[in-house]
């Protein structure tokens, strides 16, 4: 009640709120100042410093400076608090033995606690509740806003840790352009990227193609990707805008088991894709956007057999499909005013079997969810006030409310201060209501609730930044397995609470050098595996003339592979570098490596990482 309370009083002392009308976007640039623009706090462009929740931006340079196929790897890194597990060369997989496990700030995504978003719309494979991480590809992306803290009220279910929001590009110059990536390496490694990005007049198109493969550092831990995406975009007037985007991707992921237990015939086969359609609107005191979208998968997995044993009787077989409408318009009635109101419509749904006559875990299951809400900003001299509320109502439990709220104080133009308070709830999956003997059609949401003070400050200029985040987190109605009457069942029984700091600093030195660090720790009172307490990234970016040069060293400890009495823990530190040289215009030749001081360790217990991995190649640019 007290929290309701303190979001109630925040709300009534916001208006409503919008800190400038065209705030620049310097999402482009390799440095993250407070000063750029964002939009995943609010849906509407506004710059960083003037939105109450604490928001990483990774931009476009940094994720073409990782040669990444998929786009996590880049952006983990780059923000605190954020870490994700791997177990090879590249690629992550699915099902047990799985690597990409999302977490920040000890929030799993692989639980469904962290939403990941493809333009604001999101990705989630339905069966299992969880994100696909081979599934997000850096081949059209401009660049990946990580919003820290809950973000329920905007985006839903899911997002009770925050939201992962990959923001795709749109051609802007005139004209045609094009360009191809090849690169190989260490342990039969390769990646090949193809781009081509075209406008003219109101008319812009685009296409991205990737293939990445490895042959593993371990017997039977071979991976290899296909992917696409294409988009299309026309400028039906200075104010409309019509944008269709497709993406496919096909991973086929081998488990090598630990290696005290190694597996054998372990394979999946994930075919996964989106296809959205949106109308974006900026007319002079409004603008907003009508979205569509379909995300499909189709899921091939054989569980294989330990030494011993023997191969599979039947592969497990799981198709999904999420279909979703996303409508929202803001509107600035005054000076210094935003308010945004908007409403979602999913249905999702899917079918799981083993063997299709006795093993059928979800059969043609479909769920829908519905949500209105509003959002409220409003600029008063050096005060940004931000409150909003959502209604959310599902088939499975009914109406939920979803309250957040937050201000932004700017005693001086360089120096920021913010306070926010959001509830975040993640619904129950499929698998927890219907799947397995432990079903429970009776769940209800998970709850969270996050408290987060931030202080920025910028010197300089703003060539050195500074910011400064605590958090406070707590979660009630934590589903878990527990035993009643002699039945293990999935009941709304755990809690948890966490809390930490983070820090993070970028330094544009001088035209050719810039530095950027972050720092991150963390305090679980209740332990999950893949969440370190301690996380620290340094990296710096040098380019003069044709060379260039990129290098990142992120540092882990306590990171908990197991837990209970007996933890095991690990730490470790990753050095990253990467040079490149243009020989012309137009092509460049790279060398980048990864894990440079051959350390031995491992995120995932039993699945050691390799060790020094170098990969070659060339960038050609038409």
């Amino acid at each position: 009640m007290k929290r309701i309370v303190l979001c109630l009083l925040l709300m009534g002392s916001a208006l409503s709120s919008y800190a400038e009308s065209n705030p620049s976007d310097k999402s482009e640039s390799v440095t993250d100042t407070i000063r750029t623009s964002v939009v995943t706090g609010t849906r509407v462009p506004l710059l960083r410093d003037r939105v109450s929740s604490p928001v990483s931006v990774v931009s476009l340079s940094r994720i073409l400076a990782s040669d990444e196929t998929a786009v996590m790897p880049a952006v983990m890194g780059q923000v605190p608090g954020l870490f994700i597990t791997s177990r090879g060369v590249t690629g992550y997989g699915v099902s047990g033995g799985a690597a990409g496990s999302i977490s920040l700030r000890g929030f799993g995504a692989g639980s469904g606690r962290v939403l990941i978003l493809i333009d604001g719309h999101p990705q989630f494979e339905s069966i299992y509740g969880h994100p696909v991480a081979d599934e997000y590809l850096s081949g059209g992306v401009q660049r990946v806003e990580v919003l820290r803290g809950a973000a329920s009220t905007l985006y839903g279910s899911n997002a009770m840790g925050g939201a992962i929001n990959i923001i795709t590009s749109k051609p802007e110059k005139e004209g045609n352009t094009a360009e191809l990536k090849l690169m190989g390496g260490s342990y039969g490694s390769w990646r090949a990227s193809l781009g081509d990005s075209f406008r003219k007049g109101r008319l812009s198109l685009s296409a991205n193609l990737s293939a990445d493969h490895t042959d593993g550092h371990r017997a039977n831990s071979a991976f290899t990707s296909l992917g696409g995406v294409f988009t299309a975009g026309y400028e039906i007037s200075d104010a409309l805008r019509l944008k269709s985007r497709l993406s496919l991707s096909d991973a086929r992921s081998e488990n090598p088991g630990t290696v005290t237990d190694p597996m054998f015939e372990c394979t999946a086969h994930t075919i996964r894709g989106m296809a959205s359609v949106s109308l974006d609107n900026h007319l002079s005191n409004a603008s907003g956007v009508l979205d569509l979208y379909l995300n499909w998968g189709n899921h091939i997995i054989n569980d294989g057999y330990i030494e011993g044993g023997k191969p599979q009787e039947y592969l497990f077989h799981g198709t999904d499909y999420t279909a979703g409408i996303t409508l929202y318009e803001s509107f600035r009635l005054f000076r210094g005013n935003s308010l945004t109101t908007g409403a979602d419509l999913m249905i999702y749904g899917g079918n799981a079997y083993r063997n299709p006559v006795t093993e059928v875990y979800a059969d043609h299951k479909r769920l829908n969810e519905c949500a209105v809400y509003v959002s409220d900003t409003q600029t008063l001299g050096k005060f940004t006030l931000n409150a909003g509320v959502r209604m959310d109502r599902h088939s499975a439990y009914g109406i939920k409310w979803i309250p957040q709220a937050g201000v932004t104080y700017i005693p001086e133009a360089n120096t920021t201060i913010k306070l926010s308070v959001s509830n975040g709830f993640r619904m129950p999956n499929m698998r927890e209501l219907y799947m397995y003997a432990v079903a429970n059609e009776d769940l209800l949401p998970e709850d969270a609730w996050s408290y987060d003070l931030t202080l920025g400050h910028h010197f300089l200029d703003g060539k050195l930044n500074l910011e400064a985040s605590a958090f406070h987190t707590t979660g009630s109605n934590i589903i878990a397995v527990t035993v009643v009457d002699g039945r293990p069942q999935n009941h709304n029984v755990g809690e948890f609470a966490n809390s930490g700091l983070e820090l993070s600093a970028d330094w544009k030195a001088c035209e050719s050098l810039s530095f950027n660090a972050n720092y991150s720790f963390l305090h679980m009172d209740t332990i999950y595996t893949g969440a370190p307490e301690h996380k620290l990234y340094l990296g710096a970016d040098f380019r003069k003339g044709r060379f260039s040069a990129n290098i990142g060293a992120m540092g882990i400890a306590g990171l908990y592979l197991t837990t209970g009495e007996s933890a095991v823990k690990e730490q470790y530190v990753d050095l990253k570098a990467r040079l490149a040289y243009q020989l012309c215009k137009g092509i460049s030749v790279f060398v980048r490596g990864q894990n440079l001081l051959n350390q031995t360790y491992q995120t995932m217990l039993g699945f050691p990482v390799p060790g020094i991995t170098v990969f070659g190649g060339v960038s050609i640019k038409l």
